[in-house]
């Protein structure tokens, strides 16, 4: 341990929060490097540098370019030392996972969304596959750093419990989710909506510019929205950022939702929205493509797609409305944010290319024209990891953060804050 850090001293956690990120990111690699990109001086770099590598966070590798003399050796995170045990839920499923200290991903799991069962049997479920998975990996509980997750509703994040949620059965409303999660670890935890990880983990990816402004919409079984302003995730005051699913849609005064009001987009075009009506157009006998197509099963969004395909014009009513109505809520959203650029994940886009063409039409119609002159709006490959990257990396990006880190370096690891 390294108790001897003077951590009264917040200049010092500081320097330290700010050498390893700089280091994390590849920003600077040797020591020389630190010096010019940070503005600290050669003493201090080699003070702060040294306190990192006895806690084994920093390590060296090989050596670097020469610029004269002796050549210096290139830093890097130790990512091993520390893992992140991350959650990612949507209605549909929950995805299981362990991460290192950079955000990658070393072992997953996957399984339905019962959210009926209530909130103690995910809280087992998950602590039975993380345990599997540490084990499979050689890691014991006590390697564990800290916990990332998701799930689809509001959370206050202080508490760790979930305040609201549509779409989730009672019994989870007031639930210390993130506690309980972390209990058997005694590690700090940090929950945040599914939307929102998606979002987060687009960003992290690298793929973006860090400093974007984006919307992730999230057109899967709900409907939501995550909001990056300058490429940090805007949560709304009370948490509940991003609810474009409750937003009422043209024409839509008489259709009834979950959430207890009348006219949300969900209620009409989400997926459970559309397989709702594709059971009853098989039911009614308005589609003999689809009920060819689905036969004694239940139906898929895939299956209109394929309906789509063969000319159905049931199918392509249902796919092509559930764009448009989505594309002009969203439009008024893009008005509101002026975002760059526009990603679309979920398994809406499962219904074929006639949903993204159709929401498109309806956002790019609707948008302001100055403001969508250069909006880009593409669709993403929905899935649990990119959900699992952005709740290790906000977990990850917490433990790092100055005020957190000064709780806990002087002392080992953040189970020790």
């Amino acid at each position: 341990m390294n108790d001897q850090i003077p951590f009264s001293q917040t200049e010092a956690v500081r320097d330290l929060s700010a050498i390893l990120s700089l280091i994390k990111s590849g920003r600077a690699a040797t020591r020389p490097d630190l010096q010019r990109v940070s503005g600290l001086g050669r003493g201090l770099v080699a003070e702060r540098v040294a306190q990192l590598m006895t806690t084994r966070l920093v390590i060296e590798g090989a050596a670097g370019v020469s610029t004269g003399g002796r050549a210096p050796r290139l830093l890097e995170l130790n990512a091993s030392v520390g893992l992140i045990l991350c959650l990612f839920a949507t209605l549909a499923e929950v995805h299981f996972a362990v991460a290192d200290l950079n955000g990658n991903i070393l072992s997953t799991s996957q399984d339905g969304g019962d959210f009926a069962s209530g909130p103690h049997a995910l809280v087992a479920n998950a602590h039975r596959e993380w345990n599997r998975q540490l084990k499979a990996l050689g890691k014991r509980p006590d390697d564990v750093w800290g916990v990332g997750a998701g799930i689809p509703a509001h959370i206050n994040s202080a508490a760790g419990t979930l305040i609201d949620s549509p779409s989730l059965p009672s019994p989870w409303i007031g639930y210390a989710f993130g506690q309980e999660l972390s209990k058997p670890y005694d590690v700090p935890f940090w929950l945040d909506t599914d939307d929102n990880l998606l979002a987060y983990g687009e960003v992290r990816a690298g793929t973006i510019p860090k400093d974007t402004t984006m919307l992730y919409l999230a057109a899967d079984m709900a409907i939501g929205c995550g909001i990056v302003i300058e490429g940090k995730l805007f949560r709304g005051a009370q948490g509940a950022s991003g609810n474009i699913g409750h937003i009422p849609g043209y024409n839509l005064s008489n259709v009834a939702c979950r959430c207890g009001r009348r006219g949300c987009i969900e209620a009409q075009y989400s997926g459970e929205a559309l397989l709702r009506d594709t059971r009853s157009g098989i039911r009614e006998g308005r589609s003999a493509a689809l009920a060819a197509i689905v036969g004694e099963r239940e139906p898929t969004l895939a299956d209109l797609a394929s309906a789509v395909r063969e000319g159905d014009p049931l199918a392509a009513e249902l796919v092509s409305n559930a764009g448009f109505g989505i594309g002009q809520v969203l439009a008024a959203t893009i008005n509101m944010f002026n975002p760059s650029r526009v990603l679309v994940g979920g398994r809406l886009l499962d219904t074929g290319n006639l949903f993204l063409a159709s929401l498109k039409e309806a956002a790019y119609r609707h948008c302001l024209p100055f403001v969508s002159s250069n909006l880009q709006i593409a669709a993403v490959d929905h899935n649990g990891s990119t959900g699992l990257s952005g709740a290790a990396h906000m977990a990850i990006d917490q433990i790092f953060l100055p005020e957190f880190m000064g709780l806990w370096f002087a002392k080992g690891t953040p189970r020790d804050r």
